[in-house]
């Protein structure tokens, strides 16, 4: 890696001395949603695209073609940019970088802008508060490295190596996620004879926790207050430990491994309550108070992962309410027998953990490999693109 770039003599050229954005026009009636795109199918962090739901049905679009660099320009701290691989179209909130200059290759200029200090720039000169737009003229400006053809290839060479690593193992993690689902709904799916489907309300109460005012709210403190936005996430509030003290006592608190739910946003999504000191917002976060004499705490958070929440067909919730949650029904395997139904519950929830490690977990599995490739692989090109430079605009 030293010997590739020891004593590398590079030039400077701007974008705009490089590229020029696309000139060229396509009709409506030779897109489709492999060859459309549009900012919303752009994926986040340098993740390509996907499918597009919408085709134009009328009118001349951008052209695009294969070797292309398409790059959102709405919200530039997203991230979106793909390499085209074919030919097609695009509309006025996607840039098309087409490359002019023979001095500089295609893939190896991809690299230099799918990289945070080519966004961090852009969003510097980008305009709009709520809903920032990149800088066409500033983009232009952005000072590209210029190495040999031979250094270029080399370390095009690397970092897709890093690439085509980085996506076999997603591809390996989407098929692993969909045969966990597959497993999970194969054992939770019972014979009527085996089972008894059971409210909610049967197992348990709705809890939540007391409410907290905003007046009552850190942005630092001792104990994290989770809000729906927040929730399995990181917090962005805190409670005083007086405070946190003083409900835990006096009102409803999760017991260790009870299952929180969110009952608005992501309608259902659960977390296994780890025991650790924390507070939730009430009415957004909700658990059943279960003591398990009939069903695993951890046999309710796989059901909840499929579960129906009770709710009419057609209708559109905002809000997961009380009522929905006591209504909704789980299959107890075994009703007339608890400790075959606990036990098989348990086998159920055995199975469904090694899926769940493999395809979720980010401390271990294949969530946990992805991470450390593209660590590795923004390492390596930080250390690869990384020339002395001139000085540049702020």
């Amino acid at each position: 890696m030293e010997k590739l770039l020891d004593g590398v003599e590079v030039e400077w050229k701007t974008l705009g001395e490089l590229t020029e954005y696309s000139k060229t026009r396509i009709c409506f009636d030779k897109l489709d949603k492999s060859n459309y795109v549009g900012v919303d199918n752009l994926l986040q962090n340098w993740a390509g695209k996907k499918e597009s739901t919408y085709v134009p049905t009328e009118g001349n679009l951008i052209e695009y073609q294969s070797g292309d660099i398409l790059i959102g320009n709405i919200r530039p701290y997203l991230k979106k940019i793909w390499h085209a691989d074919r030919i097609g179209g695009t509309n006025g909130d996607v840039l098309v970088i087409h490359l002019t200059d023979e001095t500089i290759t295609p893939r190896y200029l991809y690299q230099i802008l799918a990289d945070d200090k080519f966004f961090d720039y852009n969003m510097r000169h980008s305009k709009g508060a709520k809903m920032p737009r990149g800088n066409k003229t500033k983009i232009m400006e952005y000072p590209i490295p210029i190495p040999s053809l031979n250094i270029q290839t080399e370390i095009v060479r690397i970092l897709d190596a890093f690439t085509e690593l980085t996506a076999k193992l997603t591809a390996e993690f989407t098929a692993r996620k969909k045969q966990y689902n597959y497993y999970r709904d194969q054992l939770l799916n019972f014979e009527e004879s085996e089972v008894e489907w059971k409210t909610l309300g049967e197992i348990g109460e709705v809890r939540m926790c007391k409410r907290i005012l905003k007046n009552q709210t850190l942005e630092t403190g001792d104990i994290p207050f989770y809000k729906i936005g927040t929730f399995g996430k990181e917090p962005n509030a805190f409670i005083t430990r007086e405070l946190f003290d003083e409900y835990k006592a006096k009102y409803s608190y999760p017991k260790t491994g009870e299952i929180l739910i969110s009952a608005s946003g992501t309608i259902g999504r659960s977390v296994i309550f780890d025991g650790k000191d924390a507070y939730f917002q009430d009415s957004n976060i909700v658990w059943i108070e279960n003591d398990e004499s009939q069903v695993l705490n951890k046999y309710l958070f796989y059901f909840y992962q499929i579960a129906n929440w009770n709710i009419s067909d057609g209708g559109v919730i905002k809000r997961l309410y009380n009522d929905n949650i006591k209504k909704t029904t789980i299959p107890v395997p075994y009703p007339s027998d608890s400790e075959k139904s606990l036990a098989e519950q348990e086998r159920i929830v055995s199975i469904l953990d090694k899926f769940d490690a493999l395809t979720n977990s980010i401390s271990e599995g294949l969530p946990r490999e992805i991470e450390l490739r593209q660590k590795q692989y923004e390492y390596y090109r930080d250390l690869l693109l990384n020339f002395p430079k001139p000085e540049v605009e702020a």
